[in-house]
Protein backbone atom coordinates (compact mmCIF):
# COMPACT_ATOMS: atom_id res chain seq x y z
CA UNK A 1 0.00 0.00 0.00
CA UNK A 2 1.26 3.22 -1.22
CA UNK A 3 1.71 6.74 1.13
CA UNK A 4 -0.92 8.54 -1.37
CA UNK A 5 -3.65 5.65 -0.90
CA UNK A 6 -3.36 6.13 2.98
CA UNK A 7 -3.23 10.12 3.05
CA UNK A 8 -6.37 9.75 0.25
CA UNK A 9 -8.00 7.73 3.09
CA UNK A 10 -7.05 9.00 6.79
CA UNK A 11 -9.83 6.09 7.98
CA UNK A 12 -8.06 3.19 6.80
CA UNK A 13 -4.97 5.03 7.44
CA UNK A 14 -6.00 5.28 11.14
CA UNK A 15 -7.77 1.61 11.77
CA UNK A 16 -3.80 0.47 10.16
CA UNK A 17 -1.65 2.20 12.52
CA UNK A 18 -3.94 0.93 15.26
CA UNK A 19 -2.66 -2.46 14.61
CA UNK A 20 0.74 -1.64 14.03
CA UNK A 21 3.25 -2.49 16.73
CA UNK A 22 5.02 0.59 17.95
CA UNK A 23 2.55 2.63 17.14
CA UNK A 24 -0.80 1.40 18.08
CA UNK A 25 -4.24 2.97 19.05
CA UNK A 26 -2.61 5.74 21.02
CA UNK A 27 -0.37 7.13 17.99
CA UNK A 28 -3.15 6.29 15.86
CA UNK A 29 -4.94 8.81 17.27
CA UNK A 30 -2.45 11.76 16.22
CA UNK A 31 -2.10 9.93 12.71
CA UNK A 32 -6.01 11.22 12.28
CA UNK A 33 -5.12 14.26 13.44
CA UNK A 34 -2.15 15.18 11.27
CA UNK A 35 -4.17 13.42 8.41
CA UNK A 36 -7.16 16.01 8.94
CA UNK A 37 -9.91 13.96 10.94
CA UNK A 38 -11.69 15.93 13.65
CA UNK A 39 -10.68 14.74 17.48
CA UNK A 40 -14.36 12.74 17.93
CA UNK A 41 -13.65 10.82 14.78
CA UNK A 42 -9.74 10.21 15.42
CA UNK A 43 -10.65 8.79 18.64
CA UNK A 44 -13.46 6.99 18.21
CA UNK A 45 -11.07 4.99 15.26
CA UNK A 46 -8.38 4.47 17.85
CA UNK A 47 -10.82 3.32 20.41
CA UNK A 48 -11.79 0.51 18.55
CA UNK A 49 -8.51 -0.15 17.56
CA UNK A 50 -7.74 -1.07 21.15
CA UNK A 51 -10.81 -3.08 21.36
CA UNK A 52 -9.74 -4.92 17.95
CA UNK A 53 -6.11 -5.20 19.08
CA UNK A 54 -6.54 -6.30 22.67
CA UNK A 55 -9.23 -8.93 21.59
CA UNK A 56 -6.51 -10.42 18.67
CA UNK A 57 -3.25 -10.20 21.14
CA UNK A 58 -5.99 -12.00 23.96
CA UNK A 59 -6.71 -14.79 21.68
CA UNK A 60 -3.45 -14.72 20.13
CA UNK A 61 -0.76 -15.16 22.66
CA UNK A 62 -0.63 -18.41 23.88
CA UNK A 63 -0.64 -20.23 20.08
CA UNK A 64 1.92 -17.48 19.06
CA UNK A 65 4.56 -18.10 22.30
CA UNK A 66 3.87 -22.35 21.54
CA UNK A 67 4.76 -21.25 17.87
CA UNK A 68 7.84 -18.89 18.65
CA UNK A 69 9.06 -21.57 21.62
CA UNK A 70 9.03 -24.61 18.75
CA UNK A 71 10.50 -22.26 16.18
CA UNK A 72 13.37 -21.46 18.60
CA UNK A 73 14.53 -24.79 19.21
CA UNK A 74 15.25 -25.38 15.71
CA UNK A 75 18.67 -24.94 14.93
CA UNK A 76 19.31 -23.53 11.94
CA UNK A 77 21.55 -20.76 10.80
CA UNK A 78 20.74 -16.91 10.32
CA UNK A 79 18.59 -14.89 11.97
CA UNK A 80 15.96 -17.06 13.94
CA UNK A 81 12.20 -15.14 14.80
CA UNK A 82 11.75 -17.49 17.23
CA UNK A 83 14.34 -16.89 19.01
CA UNK A 84 13.78 -13.11 18.55
CA UNK A 85 10.69 -13.15 19.63
CA UNK A 86 11.40 -14.71 22.99
CA UNK A 87 14.11 -12.06 23.72
CA UNK A 88 11.50 -9.18 22.71
CA UNK A 89 9.24 -11.27 25.49
CA UNK A 90 11.29 -11.28 28.06
CA UNK A 91 13.10 -7.72 27.46
CA UNK A 92 9.34 -6.48 28.08
CA UNK A 93 8.78 -9.10 31.22
CA UNK A 94 11.82 -7.46 32.36
CA UNK A 95 10.55 -3.65 31.99
CA UNK A 96 7.11 -4.41 33.26
CA UNK A 97 7.62 -6.83 36.23
CA UNK A 98 8.24 -4.19 38.60
CA UNK A 99 4.81 -2.60 37.94
CA UNK A 100 3.87 -6.05 38.36
CA UNK A 101 5.50 -6.65 41.62
CA UNK A 102 4.51 -3.82 42.73
CA UNK A 103 0.77 -3.49 42.18
CA UNK A 104 -0.32 -6.62 40.78
CA UNK A 105 -2.05 -7.34 37.77
CA UNK A 106 -3.30 -3.67 37.57
CA UNK A 107 0.61 -2.66 37.28
CA UNK A 108 0.54 -4.46 33.75
CA UNK A 109 -2.57 -1.96 33.06
CA UNK A 110 -0.39 1.00 34.59
CA UNK A 111 2.26 -0.47 31.94
CA UNK A 112 0.27 -0.24 29.08
CA UNK A 113 -1.25 3.11 29.84
CA UNK A 114 2.17 5.16 29.76
CA UNK A 115 2.28 6.23 26.12
CA UNK A 116 6.23 5.90 26.03
CA UNK A 117 8.25 3.67 23.63
CA UNK A 118 8.44 0.35 24.72
CA UNK A 119 4.93 0.16 26.59
CA UNK A 120 1.93 -0.29 25.19
CA UNK A 121 -0.52 -3.03 24.24
CA UNK A 122 2.17 -5.45 22.49
CA UNK A 123 4.60 -5.04 25.23
CA UNK A 124 1.85 -5.33 27.67
CA UNK A 125 0.64 -8.60 26.36
CA UNK A 126 4.37 -10.17 25.58
CA UNK A 127 4.82 -8.98 29.33
CA UNK A 128 1.65 -10.87 30.89
CA UNK A 129 3.03 -13.92 28.56
CA UNK A 130 5.90 -14.24 30.55
CA UNK A 131 4.88 -13.31 33.77
CA UNK A 132 1.99 -16.04 33.54
CA UNK A 133 -1.20 -13.35 33.68
CA UNK A 134 -3.46 -14.51 31.39
CA UNK A 135 -7.38 -15.05 30.90
CA UNK A 136 -9.59 -12.40 32.45
CA UNK A 137 -6.72 -10.23 33.95
CA UNK A 138 -5.13 -10.31 30.94
CA UNK A 139 -7.53 -8.84 28.52
CA UNK A 140 -8.97 -6.43 31.18
CA UNK A 141 -5.57 -5.35 31.61
CA UNK A 142 -5.36 -4.88 27.18
CA UNK A 143 -8.52 -3.18 27.49
CA UNK A 144 -8.18 -0.70 30.44
CA UNK A 145 -4.41 0.16 29.53
CA UNK A 146 -5.26 0.59 25.93
CA UNK A 147 -8.16 2.92 27.07
CA UNK A 148 -6.37 4.83 29.57
CA UNK A 149 -3.23 5.42 27.38
CA UNK A 150 -5.48 6.37 24.14
CA UNK A 151 -7.13 8.66 27.04
CA UNK A 152 -3.74 10.28 27.81
CA UNK A 153 -2.93 10.69 24.39
CA UNK A 154 -6.23 12.07 23.23
CA UNK A 155 -5.76 15.12 25.80
CA UNK A 156 -2.06 15.97 24.97
CA UNK A 157 -3.38 15.04 20.95
CA UNK A 158 -6.11 16.94 21.41
CA UNK A 159 -5.06 20.04 23.02
CA UNK A 160 -2.63 20.56 20.36
CA UNK A 161 -5.02 19.99 17.82
CA UNK A 162 -7.47 22.62 19.40
CA UNK A 163 -4.76 25.02 19.94
CA UNK A 164 -3.48 24.80 16.40
CA UNK A 165 -6.67 25.19 14.38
Amino acid sequence: MTPEVLSDNPVLAVALAALTPGVEPRYALLVGLGLGLGLLESLALSAAGVLVLGLLLYTAIDTVDRLMEALCSRKRLGVNPGCIYLALRSSAARRAGGYVERYGWAGLIVFIAIPLPATGMYSGALAAALLGIRGPRLLASLLLGGYLSLAITAVVGGGVAVVST
